[in-house]
């Protein structure tokens, strides 16, 4: 390929370049998020407020939202936009973007809440799955449609040079894609995102609904280097989990044939819905999520851009380790610890309800 063609190859950028902006969209759910919401969106205030210090929000609000929640969110830079969605995954129900030497173009794939019929979070998801093609219109950007094929932004991870890093017990779960063989999704992934190289850690998070999406467990920090949850308890699961993707990892090569170098995050201490929570939800819908349910609770759910990090914290002594990992690592950077347990609560984290769109240059 010549130098020509490879400047102007669309590929999955790097998170952590520069963004022109990123997606959000406002939690209204009572059967996901306790409460009326309520709670989580004081913490999606939160994000919005900071992450708009720095660049664009675009702010997703579902028509049946009050405008007097609407209004709390009318800041400098923030782009209030008015649509239908199933839930306030912007991760997942929205676009993936990908980036040349010059411009943007989205890919739309399909989205069936994780699984559909199989072990789908919630029956009734048209509206999320529309939400590309509302999203391809407001944008006004080139686009390419993949809806035969179901990929979640929380599946998978970019280096920008041409590697992603995935969880079989994603992508090959029977919920998604499952008359294709891995060899054919991987062909997919390399086809559509412009990738040369694909790498398949064995698992996520135990207990993580998504079918244990790579966001939550393992991520790129750098062309050439992840962050892992690590685990030390030999009596968790998570342990074993741990210890299959550092193995994986620590003999893997990237697409540029470089060795990994791996930054261990050590996991928050096991994590549990208490009764008062459980008791905020509506059931309906969605999946239940009863009292002493374990939640998937990981620092590797967090989300950046060149200028900042965003990273959870729960309230036990591993925030801070995670956060001074993440401050080392980043000293150019922005970096800011929020209490995020009330997006836990409704599965996911800082990284599942933000997605980044690239600056074209």
């Amino acid at each position: 390929m010549s130098q020509l063609s490879l400047q102007n190859k669309y590929t999955l950028p790097f998170e952590g370049g520069k963004h022109k902006g990123t997606i959000i969209e406002l939690p209204y759910r009572r059967d996901t998020w306790r409460l009326n919401a309520v709670p989580a969106i004081s913490v999606f205030k939160e994000i919005v407020s900071i992450i708009s210090k720095y660049e664009n929000v675009y702010l997703l609000v579902d028509l049946s939202i009050d405008d007097s929640v609407c209004n709390q969110f009318i800041m400098n830079n923030v782009f209030i936009i008015r649509c239908k969605y199933n839930d306030s995954w912007a991760r997942d129900n929205t676009l993936l973007f990908l980036s040349n030497s010059k411009n943007t173009k989205a890919v739309d794939y399909g989205f069936n809440a994780w699984g559909g019929s199989v072990d789908g979070l919630y029956p009734y998801y048209l509206d999320d799955n529309n939400l590309g093609k509302f999203l391809i219109d407001y944008f006004k950007c080139d686009s390419i449609s993949k809806k035969d094929f179901i990929l979640e932004g929380g599946s998978i991870h970019s280096d920008g040079e041409g590697c992603l890093i995935t969880t079989e017990a994603c992508l090959l779960s029977k919920g998604r894609n499952s008359s294709l063989t891995k060899d054919e999704i991987e062909l997919e992934l390399k086809n559509t995102l412009g990738i040369d190289k694909v790498l398949w850690i064995p698992h996520g998070i135990y207990n993580d609904e998504t079918n244990e999406h790579v966001d939550n467990v393992c991520c790129f920090l750098a062309p050439g280097v992840v962050a892992l949850a690590s685990c030390e308890d030999k009596n968790d699961i998570q342990y074993q989990y741990y210890m299959e993707a550092y193995n994986y990892l620590s003999n893997a090569t990237d697409s540029k044939g470089r060795k990994l170098e791996i930054v261990n995050i050590p996991v928050p201490k096991t994590l549990y819905m208490t009764r008062e929570e459980a008791k905020g939800l509506e059931i309906s819908d969605a999946i239940e999520r009863p009292e002493n349910n374990r939640l998937a609770g990981s620092y590797i759910n967090f989300y950046m851009s060149d200028k900042f990090v965003l990273v959870p914290q729960f309230g036990v002594e591993e925030d801070e380790i995670a956060l001074n990992i993440l401050k080392k690592y980043y000293p150019n950077k922005d970096v800011y610890g929020i209490k995020s347990r009330e997006i836990l609560l409704a599965g996911g984290n800082i990284h599942c309800v933000t997605m980044q769109v690239p600056m074209e240059d």
